[in-house]
């Protein structure tokens, strides 16, 4: 017996040296874990939140996570090399089990990253920016306001699928010496999952071989959230810049396919993509799957949150254009036009999608100036009154249709818009709230674009991860009814993954909430991935817009007053409330919104109703 008991030591001694020796000759000096709230630089090896005991998610070197059924929860591996580096290094994530029911691993389900069927765990390498230039004040933020200087040099945002080609962010995946690259983990819980401890563990290999395996700890809590998204939300999409990078004809069956992969990926995060839409047959033959949700099915290679569940807004005329039936042009309008084209317009939602939202998004954008009466054609509030005119005094259904105005609430405009889409910069700096208040009471919407510290979070790379993630508990908490980013693929023809400064060449990642899986123009970056490619931005805006339905929860189960201490908490001031604050009142640590969540998550826990209303 002592002669067994010797040599099962003496092999467990041998087994630790082999392993002990394995992870020397790695090329990795570390391992840590972070939440989905932060970005940590490339350079930055000596990082605080490794060893951070606030670093919920990283204690006794495992990985603690938590969420409600049907919510995408994620970490961040931080995996630093050495000084000679690292080479074929690979991360898988194991089954996460609970008795019986088995969430299934990163190594299930399609190859191709689009489809969703089966996928439960996704994997994506961190593409770094080197930011040399930093965003200037004043658009997105003021200059008391301005994000952390931690962000300049490599900063991470594009996200690549492990399924790409090695040496273009999939895996196996090197590691430059005395460098950190970090690798994202996205895990879906079931609708059907049981509530409880999960457990499995995150393995790491290099040239093949196991370097570490960490313990993954999973609390699914006893809520579901809903499939529909209750934080009605538009991102504008460039068709043209599809079409350019992707290399297809724009308006092909081609491009209409990788459009669909576009829509599909904004789906599963919780944001409606809308574009401009020239006439209804176009609408009929193309646009028409994505408001019914016929795109979001297994049989379009879908599943996930929203399953089935069609989008919630439809901008008619984005950005100002004027569609076919109503006109076609500024210029050629007339009134007779408008209204059969408005009614035309109606007509289609009530007959194909009569629960999403619309609005006429009228021309000109940002209008500033008073023409001249009756200056038709022209850029100036003029243009807006005559077509707001219009629409309010046609006898048909077309007057339902609410005329949208991106501009802050204008005495000369009172009246005529039904929809006011304010800046965040104009809504922090020059919403009267009294004002506003009374325009609501007319029946009037109120939405928000963009964003502007210390009024809102801002849209630039070169700031905190949970800027957009701060945005829908700003949106709950005020009683915005829409949120509205311009645009999430302004790149222009900009090597997007090489240039951070995407718009007018001094703004960082502007434009850029999406990449391009494929590049025409930069062939050198093409992933060759027939859609698109998500950020850092994306995933905290879903993590913020399933935020939002832990509060749709809240106050269908009567805890509104719970809610608001949390929110108050969280987030004491935003919008008009922050007009007077130097910076923003809300912490810029991805932790402190988890605790938040965590609060939020074991209140809810067996408290909701049995079957909460779907509706709004």
């Amino acid at each position: 017996m002592i002669k067994k008991n010797l040599l099962a030591l003496t092999l467990l001694i041998i087994l630790l040296n082999s392993c002990s020796n394995t992870q020397q000759q790695s090329g990795i000096a570390r391992v840590w874990v972070v939440d989905d709230g932060e970005k940590i630089k490339r350079e930055d090896i000596n990082n605080p939140l490794a060893n951070d005991p606030a670093n919920a998610v990283w204690k006794n070197n495992s990985i603690h996570i938590f969420g409600g059924k049907n919510e995408i929860t994620a970490f961040q591996l931080i995996i630093q090399a050495d000084t000679a580096g690292a080479e074929k290094v690979n991360v898988e994530i194991s089954d996460l089990v609970n008795g019986n029911f088995t969430i299934p691993g990163s190594a299930k389900g399609p190859a191709d990253p689009f489809d969703y069927r089966g996928r439960n765990i996704e994997l994506f390498t961190q593409h770094y920016l080197n930011i040399t230039k930093r965003s200037p004040p004043l658009w997105f933020f003021a200059e008391s306001a301005a994000p952390s200087g931690y962000y300049s040099g490599w900063v991470p945002d594009a996200l690549i699928p492990f399924s790409a080609a090695e040496g273009k962010g999939g895996a196996p995946f090197s590691i430059g010496p005395s460098s950190n690259q970090g690798v994202w983990a996205d895990i879906l819980i079931p609708k059907n999952a049981l509530p409880g401890k999960y457990e499995g563990k995150a393995t790491i290999t290099v040239s093949g071989k196991l370097y570490s395996a960490i313990p993954i700890n999973l609390q699914v809590y006893d809520f579901t959230l809903s499939d529909s998204t209750h934080l009605d939300n538009m991102f504008g999409l460039y068709t043209n810049l599809v079409a350019e990078r992707h290399g297809v004809p724009q308006e092909s069956p081609e491009y209409y396919a990788i459009e669909a992969k576009y829509h599909q990926m904004a789906h599963r995060h919780r944001f409606d993509l809308v574009r401009r839409v020239d006439n209804l047959e176009t609408m009929t033959a193309n646009h028409k799957r994505y408001l019914t949700g016929e795109l979001y099915t297994a049989a379009h290679q879908y599943a996930g949150p929203g399953e089935n569940v069609g989008n919630t807004t439809f901008s008619i005329g984005y950005g100002g254009s004027i569609p076919q039936e109503y006109g076609h042009s500024v210029s050629t309008m007339t009134e007779a036009g408008w209204r059969a084209g408005s009614d035309a317009w109606e007509n289609w939602f009530l007959q194909n999608a009569p629960k999403v939202k619309r609005h006429k998004y009228l021309y000109p954008d940002e209008p500033d100036f008073q023409g001249p009466e009756g200056a038709k054609g022209t850029t100036s509030m003029d243009t807006i009154k005559i077509q707001a005119r219009w629409t309010h005094n046609n006898p048909g259904i077309g007057k339902n249709i609410p005329a949208m105005v991106t501009n802050k609430i204008k005495p000369i405009l009172k009246g005529y818009v039904d929809f006011w889409s304010v800046s965040s910069q104009e809504a922090t700096t020059h919403t009267d709230p009294v004002e506003l208040a009374a325009e609501k009471a007319k029946g009037r919407i109120f939405g928000i674009y963009n964003g502007y510290r210390p009024g809102m979070g801002a849209v630039v790379s070169d700031a905190d991860a949970v800027e957009f993630r701060v945005m829908p508990w700003i949106v709950w908490k005020y009683n915005v009814d829409q949120y509205f980013y311009w645009s999430a693929n302004y790149w222009t023809k900009l090597n997007v993954f090489e240039n951070p400064l995407t718009y007018e060449d001094r703004i960082n990642g502007d434009g850029t909430f999406l990449y391009p899986g494929q590049d025409a123009l930069f062939s050198g970056e093409s992933r060759n991935l027939a859609g698109p490619l998500s950020s850092i931005r994306a995933k905290n805006w879903r993590r913020g817009a399933q935020d939002y339905e832990y509060f749709w929860i809240a106050r269908q189960a009567g805890l509104e007053k719970e809610l608001k201490a949390i929110l108050d908490e969280c987030v004491p001031a935003g919008l008009w409330e922050a007009k007077s604050l130097e910076n923003i009142s809300w912490s810029s640590r991805g932790y402190k919104f988890e605790e938040f969540r965590k609060r939020l998550a074991e209140m809810l826990s067996g408290k909701i109703p049995s079957n909460p209303s779907e509706a709004k």
